[in-house]
């Protein structure tokens, strides 16, 4: 009798760190995923971590990428820096449209990968959870 195992296919699609993005005043760190296979216009959702979160944390703590492989959108994961490891989500700078902090990196990583890849602005999207939901509020308003 012989057994015959199925594997699904290799993928090479990992979360990759990006090191030069642009405009990055409160010096957060980006990384993205891409799936194997994009949408013809693809998606583009920002998943903001926790307080003593990273972006990889999130990352290996959620199913984003999983949604990516299989609705093709591309998801970007920034990561604080400071010793919080929570976002500014209320610094005058940091309210402000363009004013400086975490949003203006923040839309620097989606302006980033917006120039490298065929994104549907119709389908940007934030999503986060603790600092990262209030950090959701902030970047509606002046991520776009």
């Amino acid at each position: 009798m012989a057994v015959v195992g199925l594997s699904a296919p290799a993928s090479a699609a990992a979360l990759t760190e990006i090191t030069s993005f642009g405009t990055n005043p409160s010096n957060l760190r980006m990384y993205v995923y891409v799936p194997d296979t994009l949408a013809a216009r693809p998606g583009l959702l920002v998943a903001v971590h926790y307080c003593t979160g990273t972006g990889p944390a999130f990352f290996n703590g959620s199913q984003f990428d999983e949604l990516a492989d299989r609705h093709g959108y591309i998801v970007i994961y920034p990561s604080v820096t400071r010793s919080s490891q929570c976002f500014d989500v209320a610094s005058p700078a940091a309210l402000t449209r363009d004013g400086g902090s975490d949003p203006v990196g923040i839309k620097s990583m989606i302006d980033y990968v917006r120039a490298r890849y065929p994104v549907d602005a119709s389908k940007i999207g934030v999503t986060g959870v603790s600092s990262g939901a209030m950090m959701t509020n902030v970047d509606r308003a002046k991520v776009h």
